[in-house]
């Protein structure tokens, strides 16, 4: 018998800014929900507006986390402390490890339609944690597509079907996908029992379960981690959203700003390296 999961709670997105300025909608947070476990946060910056984005993200650190970043619309240039430069465009992807340690800048790019992505964070397991750095962008046309009846799944990361996503292999057991379910459309998607998963809806809206419990835009639902199953559906509207699943850590979570380690003696040590000039352990990039 198939089991599908529960609906546990919606956590409405919070409008807030970040870097220089950037204006954005806080999709969820592990100091709201330590739930979403291996994931961290999740930001949609989505803006017309040139004041809203053009300050962007400028030289920045990081320690314990991987980013991944996937732009819906617009454009942002990448810079790191390795040498590394990037820019990523509508429907690219930039999936970047901090590992023990970078800096960077991530800085919008002036564009007629604004702006419109999300930044994922993703927690390394304590064991990766200092390892070395790691970097890449995918284009468009490299991401694979897959689907479950007539829904369309864009693979960010992992597998369905018979298509995969391990351009670069995120270190904690990820699946990402950008998901578009027509109007008037039942769906099930297959999840690994255990895992964490998450569906936050960026466009129309979609119903959980047979109880059809309404998951509006901007909104994130947060299901339980019993069952192998997802049973959505869409009313008059088409929904669009991201879907995420990954095995839990279960470790503890010290975070602070840019830095998340397993301790707060690991986070004290990280600042002080900072203000000493000695963050950076590596000056270069793992190969992938």
């Amino acid at each position: 018998m198939i089991v599908n999961r529960k609906l546990l709670r919606v956590i409405k997105a919070q409008s807030t800014s970040d870097g220089a300025g950037v204006k954005l909608n806080r999709a969820f947070s592990y100091y709201v929900e330590p739930l979403i476990d291996p994931f961290l946060m999740m930001d949609n910056f989505n803006s017309v507006d040139p004041e809203g984005y053009m300050a962007g993200f400028p030289w920045h650190p990081h320690r314990g986390i991987e980013t991944v970043t996937y732009i819906l619309n617009g454009e942002i240039q990448h810079e790191d402390s390795t040498g590394n430069k990037g820019r990523i465009s509508s429907g690219d992807t930039q999936w970047m490890s901090a590992g023990s340690g970078i800096i960077h800048q991530e800085m919008p790019q002036l564009n007629n339609d604004g702006i419109n992505g999300f930044q994922i964070w993703v927690n390394l397991p304590a064991a990766r944690k200092m390892t070395m750095p790691r970097y890449k962008d995918l284009k468009r046309d490299n991401i694979p597509e897959s689907h479950i009846e007539d829904a369309r799944f864009k693979i960010i990361t992992g597998t369905l079907n018979d298509e995969s996503n391990h351009a670069f292999s995120i270190r904690a057991e990820t699946a990402i996908f950008d998901v578009n379910v027509p109007a008037e459309h039942e769906l099930s998607i297959p999840i690994k029992p255990g895992y964490t998963s998450l569906i936050y809806v960026y466009e129309g809206s979609i119903f959980i379960g047979s109880e059809r419990q309404e998951l509006m835009k901007n909104s994130t639902g947060v299901l339980d981690r019993i069952g192998e199953n997802i049973f959505l559906s869409t009313g008059e509207v088409a929904g669009k959203f991201i879907l995420l699943t990954g095995k839990p850590l279960n470790e503890p979570v010290a975070w602070r700003g840019p830095i998340v380690m397993n301790s707060w003696n690991e986070i004290e040590s990280a600042y002080g390296e900072l203000n000493q000039g000695t963050f950076l352990k590596h000056r270069e990039v793992e190969q992938i």
